[in-house]
């Protein structure tokens, strides 16, 4: 054979690898002996390279010059290595063109991603501008193209299977609408048009691509595999109807594990077991000295330098803002030495609350769809790894959701006082998401029970138990602001910021005028654009797939698929969404829509329905004479695996490794210099430099361990010098004009020496 021929049998091989295409029979011939004499020369070379290029990428990342080179950019080889070692295992065998479309939609995603301005500072991320990703990313605008190239020629050749299936089963402005819909959720809102119109467009572009990649992966399931991942599918996700026995079980206990681990790794190497939205740091102050039996602290002599946001800075007792149930549960951690714990922990409840309410509502194989959704999904594994408390109240509405459920199967209302006691729990926690709660089961008590002495037995129970924990709230109020019915948070709000900044409602007086904030006060218009935000952010963050994480939701919606089963899930968005669209800040874009958390549940089981519906769709109508019913289950399971390969990779080092600059940097700092008793003044920021610092201050800002104050001004520094006599001094220069790293500029020295410098 001339080298012309080899070549063209060759590359004929591995097109047809790629494309599913008919090979012909000598090549068909070739590759079966090829399969059994074992791994081919190809199949050894492309699964080496891919190693090499996951070492190289391991090698960059260890010999790193500091933690600031530490990025987003790595993911791209980490997942073009995974995508070579996949196709290379796979490419010799009926798997092969499986594993191409898998590693073009591995490595599409990846690239995609690189493309995006996200970053630690905080801002709603956007695509970037041709011209930027033509100078900067030429490699992942390459990787980009190369995608659309394979998918459009793979497309070509399914094109009127495709339409046949889509025309037979949609009307056209329903296709129409699906993508107006996607197309709107795939970039968030801002002023700048030109921004927006460019994110629109390569957002909905990409998510249009992924879709079809997605499609041809689906498309590429060998015939001869259908049966071995139908009976995988069969045993794994025990396809029982009903359920008897609501019940833990092995998968259930793996899920939770699994969460726990990925979100306690994540909580100390990615996010440092260390606060970096101011919320987190008063979270912890609170925790600090509630793990010391104190409700509050004395006031520092000199307020000035240690006051920040969220401090009550002029009263003579200092205290946390917020209600005292996530606290309380972050001092547990905090008696243990090790309050980054609790949520992964948390997390990890989440996943077993959640397996135990779906089987009540569904079925078993329900549930544990639901819950390995769950389990690759961002928006709960980087809240889990938080200091957030949206955890928190997660747990509490769950643990409220399957006790009502138990109790209305049972007919006891014993239950239902246990559940508003969990719905109780979720109000001292975060008290607005405790009354969406409250209304979403009061209504689920009302009309899911056939009798009427059922309805208010129940509803009763559910009452009197969410009143009875709710009301320690009274108590604390009275011991920390002096009032019953005033709260730490309406406290200092009305006396720092104005009254009735933080009130519900439409208003010229609402809101903080942050440069987040759409419009100034609070209108109709703004809750608009909030809830737009929000739906952008559920998009990405929900379960981080490139095809757009509420894709299966739209479809179900759009295409008339819903059902009465499912009126729970639509109508506990809409009260959530309705709740905090009386709020006049949408959460920022810190860990996804965090004010919406609540829906990560409903929004779940509408994607199961989602999927489910497909199938059943695609059941009816059998493309090319053949059932996809598998391959659509499979194709969903490897948006999930990609989503773990890349977009949890790619988010964890590019946005939460150093978020906002916050860091531990001070504490190593100060074991390398001996700190002790000491005075350490910090120069350069409110936030980052100084307030990465506060939380390590000794309670009531007293005792042998180092102070840290802000270095505000001389006048301030001459106070903290003549209130603390006693104590070396350190000055240090924070990460905002330190290059990212604090640096002592002098020290130890005498307090007496800088005060007669300053005189």
């Amino acid at each position: 054979m001339t080298n012309g021929g080899r070549t063209e049998k060759i590359l004929h091989n591995m097109w047809s690898k790629i494309s599913g295409l008919e090979s012909s029979e000598y090549l068909k011939a070739d590759s079966a002996a090829r399969r059994r004499r074992g791994l081919s020369a190809l199949s050894i070379v492309l699964m080496c390279i891919g190693v090499a290029v996951l070492i190289w990428t391991g090698l960059e990342l260890a010999y790193s010059a500091t933690a600031v080179d530490f990025n987003g950019a790595y993911c791209l080889p980490l997942a073009l290595g995974v995508a070579v070692i996949v196709w290379g295992a796979l490419v010799e065998t009926r798997w092969g063109s499986f594993g191409a479309w898998f590693g073009l939609a591995l490595v599409g995603q990846a690239a995609s991603l690189q493309m995006i301005d996200a970053g630690r500072l905080i801002h709603f991320q956007h695509y970037r501008s041709i011209p930027d990703l033509v100078q900067y990313d030429t490699v992942a605008l390459s990787l980009l193209i190369l995608q659309v190239i394979c998918v459009g020629v793979g497309v070509s050749t399914r094109l009127w299977a495709i339409k046949d299936w889509l025309t037979s089963q949609l009307a056209w402005w329903q296709i129409a609408l699906i993508i107006v819909v996607l197309a709107l959720s795939s970039a968030a809102v801002t002023p700048d048009i030109s921004l927006y119109a460019t994110s629109l467009l390569a957002g909905t572009f990409v998510q249009l691509v992924s879709i079809a990649n997605v499609i041809l992966l689906a498309w590429s399931v060998p015939e001869e595999g259908l049966s071995t991942v139908r009976e995988s599918i069969v045993r794994f996700f025990a396809e029982d109807e009903t359920v008897q026995v609501v019940r833990l079980d092995r998968l259930a206990l793996l899920a939770a594990l699994w969460v726990i681990l990925l979100t306690g790794f994540l909580a100390y190497f990615v996010y440092q077991a260390h606060p970096h939205v101011p919320d987190e740091t008063q979270y912890i102050f609170q925790a600090n000295y509630m793990a010391a039996g104190q409700l509050s602290v004395k006031a520092p002599p000199v307020p000035e330098a240690f006051s920040m946001y969220m401090v009550p800075f002029r009263e003579a007792r200092w205290y946390g803002i917020f209600p005292l149930g996530w606290p309380v549960l972050l001092a547990l951690g905090t008696l243990f030495g090790a309050n980054w714990v609790v949520n992964p922990l948390l997390a990890g409840s989440c996943i077993l609350l959640a397996y135990l309410f779906f089987q009540q509502l569904y079925s078993r194989r329900f549930a544990r769809m639901a819950v390995l959704l769950l389990c690759c999904s961002p928006w709960l594994i980087f809240m889990g790894m938080s200091y957030m408390s949206h955890v928190s109240t997660l747990v509490f509405a769950l643990a409220a959701a399957v006790l009502l459920l138990r109790g209305m199967k049972r007919q006891n209302a014993a239950f239902a006082f246990a559940a508003g006691l969990a719905v109780g729990g979720v109000f001292l926690i975060r008290p607005l998401d405790g009354a969406i709660v409250g209304l979403i089961l009061g209504v689920g008590s009302l009309f899911g029970n056939p009798t009427w002495r059922m309805r208010i037995l129940l509803s009763g129970g559910l009452i009197i138990g969410t009143t009875v924990a709710a009301s320690l709230i009274f108590p604390y109020n009275k011991l920390v602001t002096g009032s019953s019915f005033l709260s730490p948070s309406d406290a200092y709000y009305d006396n720092y910021v104005g009254a009735g900044v933080m009130t519900l409602g439409f208003g010229a007086d609402r809101g903080l005028h942050w440069p987040l904030d759409a419009f100034p006060g609070h209108s109709p218009l703004e809750a608009a654009v909030n809830t737009a935000l929000n739906i952008f952010q559920l998009n990405t963050e929900l379960f981080g797939w490139g095809s757009g994480s509420l894709v299966l939701i739209i479809f179900l919606l759009v295409s008339g698929g819903i059902f009465r089963k499912d009126h729970w899930a639509w109508g506990s968005i809409a009260i959530v969404v309705g709740a905090y669209s009386l709020f006049w800040y949408h959460g920022g874009p810190d860990f996804g829509a965090r004010y919406w958390f609540l829906c990560i549940i409903p929004l779940t089981a509408l994607t199961v329905r989602g999927l489910e519906h497909l199938i059943g769709l695609i059941d009816n109508f059998k493309i090319d004479g053949a059932s996809h019913r598998n391959r659509v289950a499979l194709a969903a399971a490897v948006l999930c695996m990609i989503t773990l390969a890349s977009y949890i990779p790619w988010r964890a080092s590019d946005k939460y490794f150093a978020y906002l600059r916050m860091g531990r940097g001070i504490q190593a700092l100060a074991r390398q210099n001996n700190f002790e008793k000491s005075l350490v003044l910090i120069r350069g920021s409110e936030h980052p430099d100084y307030q990465s610092t506060w939380i390590y201050n000794p309670l009531n800002f007293e005792g042998d361990a180092p102070i840290f104050a802000f270095d505000k001004s001389p006048e301030v520094r001459a106070a903290l010098l003549r209130n603390y006599p006693d104590r070396r001094v350190w000055i240090v220069d924070g990460p905002t004009i330190a290059n990212g790293q604090y640096r002592i500029s002098r020290g130890p020295l005498d307090p007496d020496e800088i005060l007669a410098a300053i005189k």
